[in-house]
């Protein structure tokens, strides 16, 4: 018997030492984690729609798309200047976040990605300002090259390519149904 509660006891102490340590570790990273997801997004938020103050819309409607989120871009007077619309969208690697600036028109004002889980090297090149920066000024319906639209993808990495043209377009949509009212 003592052969058995021994090595049993031993890994129960060790187990429960482990679990806190990993409890302690979640508990003194969750604020700063929290901060800098903050300061991301406002970053982002700040880069695709520049100079406006952020309200955001608690009381928005998804359509059963990719829309995880808006905030109304507002100027000094109060006018609003566009909308910051937060998407995830299902790519290669698993989702991928991003926030679309879109002005009261529906023009893109800009992308940014916030996290994905693509190829480094293909998929994560939708990071870098050559791509995602081409979507700035469009509007419309947007399709990427090889679907016979007008962005271009990334090179082997059409199913990232495509991810981000849905989010854009859903937040465009979003835009244009429901931007009247704010």
């Amino acid at each position: 018997m003592n052969q058995i509660t021994t090595p049993a006891i031993r890994l129960f102490v060790i187990c429960f030492v482990c679990a806190l340590c990993l409890g302690l570790c979640s508990e003194i990273t969750k604020e700063p984690i929290a901060a800098q997801t903050k300061k991301t997004q406002d970053e982002a938020m700040a880069a695709v729609l520049p100079d406006a103050t952020f309200e955001t819309v608690e009381d928005f409607e998804s359509t059963g798309n990719t829309v995880t989120g808006v905030n109304v871009g507002k100027d000094s007077s109060g006018n609003t200047m566009g909308f910051v619309v937060s998407c995830t969208t299902s790519s290669f690697g698993g989702p991928l976040e991003m926030m679309v600036g879109v002005d009261p028109t529906g023009t893109v004002t800009g992308v940014r990605i916030l996290s994905h889980s693509d190829t480094p090297g293909l998929g994560a090149k939708a990071t870098e300002p050559e791509f995602y920066e081409q979507f700035t000024g469009m509007s419309g319906t947007l399709a990427v090259d090889k679907d016979g639209g007008q962005v271009v993808s990334i090179t082997s990495s059409t199913i990232t390519s495509r991810a981000v043209t849905v989010g854009v377009n859903d937040a465009i949509a979003w835009v244009t149904e429901n931007g009247g009212a704010y």
